[in-house]
């Protein structure tokens, strides 16, 4: 039981050094782009429903969107430990960025990449790759 207790505190601890988009230099930029402006809802629709499909129904992970006072954030976390693995920034006057965090190389994030460049094509006005 004692060891049980001492794994389960490892997690936690483990939980909690997650690194969050104020850690900066913990992600780096995967994709960024431009789309027109009056599409921003609808790519925000796009990947949130092209990250929930990123990964199967055995595994934990959940989708999250905010609003931001300068456009829209959506992310992919694992549901079990609460890592953030990916975070897209949608900027209302059409900027997106798609970043990825350090804690991601664990974790298979093609999923959520490939859904970026699928809505980029779908809304895109110009599109850079870092």
């Amino acid at each position: 039981m004692k060891k049980i207790s001492v794994l389960f505190l490892i997690f936690m601890l483990t939980a909690c050094a997650a690194p969050t988009r104020t850690d900066v230099d913990e992600f780096f930029v995967v994709s960024t782009g431009t789309i027109i402006p009056d599409s921003v809802p609808l790519f925000v629709d796009c990947l949130i429903d092209g990250f929930n499909q990123s990964h199967s129904g055995l595994t934990n992970f959940e989708v999250r969107q905010s609003m931001r006072s300068t456009g829209y954030r959506v992310e992919t976390y694992t549901g079990s430990f609460n890592y953030l693995l990916v975070s897209a920034d949608v900027f209302t006057d059409g900027r997106v960025v798609l970043h990825e965090s350090s804690s991601a190389g664990w974790s298979n994030t093609n999923g959520e990449k490939e859904t970026f460049g699928h809505c980029m094509q779908n809304f895109e006005s110009s599109i850079v790759k870092d």
